[in-house]
């Protein structure tokens, strides 16, 4: 089959919310096609209606995060068809608000999808990344390092050797405490703990895959963003910005800053901050 060299960027999780909001400002501005994936294929292809009926034309395709088969099944779908993927944005993520305190089994699934998912995005979606591709991880202000208070995290994490291994020790590590009833090493009292840990990991993976990827030689970009305290169905509808409001910064990374602009935390206003302050 003809592989297109059209330009090609992803969303995961887009069929609602921040993820929604990135797809169609990537539709009006991205000069390529544009993949709205999602769980839920109803539910995905009800949002592309959404779009077209303004205009715009996204592609759907089925991608639940949590199943290496559909990854893969995603992964050998755009391989079939395209040279590759120019623009990888990993925004799918849940965290229900009612809990501040979750159990094992809650924190697990949150964990899983939150984080373990982008360690199989990796192994089998980033092979087909173009040199110059681009990876906006969408974090949280819950994604900075200042949200963990145990000391042995707090100095590995920054380290300039970190390796995905120990993040994955760091996030086992919170996973025990919380099957032993002690989540006291993440702030506020373990409040939203596996959110705070899911996200500080994601944060962490995105500095550590940006090193892997300088010392292959490859011009891939990756960055986390923060992109504020959106309303949303996650939120239960709290929040201060739009979903709209709140694709800004994604869209920056994804259309508008600089190619050379690596491994940085990203704000909701554009602009970088430390994430380990």
């Amino acid at each position: 089959m003809y592989k297109m060299e059209t330009k090609v960027a992803v969303v995961t999780g887009s069929n609602k919310g921040i993820g929604f909001e990135i797809v169609k400002g990537l539709c009006q501005k991205f000069e390529g096609v544009v993949y709205l994936t999602a769980r839920n294929e109803e539910r995905g292809r009800q949002a592309v209606k959404k779009l077209e009926d303004l205009g715009l034309r996204p592609l759907f395709h089925t991608l639940d995060v949590t199943c290496e088969q559909s990854i893969q099944e995603f992964a050998t779908y755009i391989a079939s068809r395209y040279c590759g993927i120019d623009v990888l944005v990993n925004n799918a993520g849940i965290l229900d608000f009612d809990k501040s305190v979750s159990s094992y089994e809650d924190a697990k699934k949150l964990i899983d999808t939150n984080f373990l998912s982008l360690i199989s995005i990796s192994k089998i979606l980033y092979p087909l990344l173009k040199n110059n591709a681009r990876i906006i991880n969408i974090s949280s202000d819950w994604g900075l390092l200042s949200n963990i208070r145990k000391q042995i995290w707090l100095d590995t994490l920054v380290k300039d050797n970190l390796t995905v291994d120990e993040i994955l020790q760091f996030v086992n590590d919170f996973l025990q405490a919380v099957k032993n009833g002690k989540t006291t090493m993440v702030s506020f009292a373990g409040h939203y703990g596996d959110y705070k840990v899911s996200k500080v990991a994601m944060s962490a993976l995105t500095f550590v895959q940006q090193r892997q990827f300088s010392e292959q030689g490859t011009d891939i970009s990756i960055n986390c963003v923060h992109p504020g305290f959106v309303k949303s169905d996650m939120t239960k509808g709290m929040g201060d910005f739009t979903p709209e409001r709140g694709a800004r910064a994604p869209l920056y990374l994804a259309l508008e800053a600089p190619q050379s602009q690596k491994g940085t935390f990203v704000w909701h206003d554009c602009h970088q901050v430390n994430w380990d302050d």
